[in-house]
């Protein structure tokens, strides 16, 4: 049998033969192995460069956070030093535009006072503080190193009492309310009263203070007691003193007040005024109401 396949000259099967590599098979894998070992090479470079980039971006970081450590720290040396120095002492605040308020309710208002470091005081907080006060309307407050503060207010005038609640208060020209009536702080005014339905008279009556002010109607505001806005009367004014009565229509207001003027004057010329009882002011018209004879 042996014999026979090798004549036939077929060749054994489950036979291995080797073959020969050939020349530029091995060139390539030479080539993939060091271009490998450059790519190792590279990166472990490149990890190297890393690792130094990462301590320099930390050793910035350090140094730029002891410097702001240092300043901080110096910061807040300083400011404790000039906090507690006498040479930023407060010695002078200079107040104007108070009416109503004294120089110390001012202060005490304010919460600042001579004696005080001119920079541990808050301007804000002052400002703040005032601007609480029923009384002060605008409020301005400068520092003027080292030692002085300049405070400007524009206070909100009374001309009128009105009841609320129970309570007595202060109020504006339009009989807007300010704050109560106290013992340390009292002036006498008149007591004003709105009837229902007269809402829409209320704006006159700042009119009226002005035509009082610039002369118009010639009554002192002292001598009132009372005014009353009612529908009928428009604004009525009453003289305690003389038990007198003043009443001004709103229709053609300027008009009746120039009117009302007039007649009151002529009053007086003629000195009949003691015996008037109550002057009327509407329609174009003056009216006068004598006190019946005795």
């Amino acid at each position: 049998m042996p014999l026979v396949l090798k004549k036939s000259g077929r060749k054994n099967r489950n036979t291995f033969m080797r073959v020969p590599r050939s020349a530029g098979s091995g060139n390539r894998q030479g080539g993939f192995r060091v271009l490998q070992r450059v790519t190792q090479f590279a990166a472990q470079i490149g990890a190297a460069r890393g690792l130094k980039n990462c301590a320099a971006v930390i050793l910035i970081l350090a140094v730029m956070a002891g410097i702001l450590g240092g300043i901080c720290y110096a910061s807040l040396w300083l400011y404790g030093v000039t906090v507690t120095s006498d040479f930023f002492t407060t010695k002078h605040v200079d107040i104007s535009g108070n009416v109503r308020l004294t120089r110390e309710m001012v202060l005490d208002y304010g919460g600042i006072h001579e004696g005080d470091n001119c920079l541990a005081v808050s301007i804000a907080k002052v400002e703040m503080n005032l601007r609480r006060t029923p009384w002060i309307e605008e409020v301005s407050v400068k520092r003027l190193l080292p030692d002085r503060f300049v405070i400007k207010l524009k206070e909100r005038l009374p001309s009128f009492w009105v009841h609320k609640d129970g309570v007595l208060y202060y109020a504006n020209e339009l009989g807007e309310t300010i704050a109560p009536v106290e013992s340390r702080n009292f002036l006498s005014l008149p007591t004003l009263r709105v009837s229902p339905g007269a809402e829409d008279a209320i704006p006159y009556l700042k009119r009226l203070m002005q035509g009082i002010r610039n002369g118009m109607l010639p009554v002192e505001m002292g001598a009132v007691s009372s005014v009353t806005v009612s529908p009928g009367n428009g604004i009525e004014l009453y003289l305690e003193d003389r038990e007198m009565r003043l009443s001004v229509a709103t229709d053609d207001w300027d008009g009746n007040i120039v009117r009302l003027g007039v007649a009151l004057g002529d009053l007086v010329r003629r000195h009949e005024l003691q015996n008037v009882r109550e002057i009327r002011s509407v329609n174009g018209n003056v009216w006068v109401q004598f006190n019946r004879p005795a």
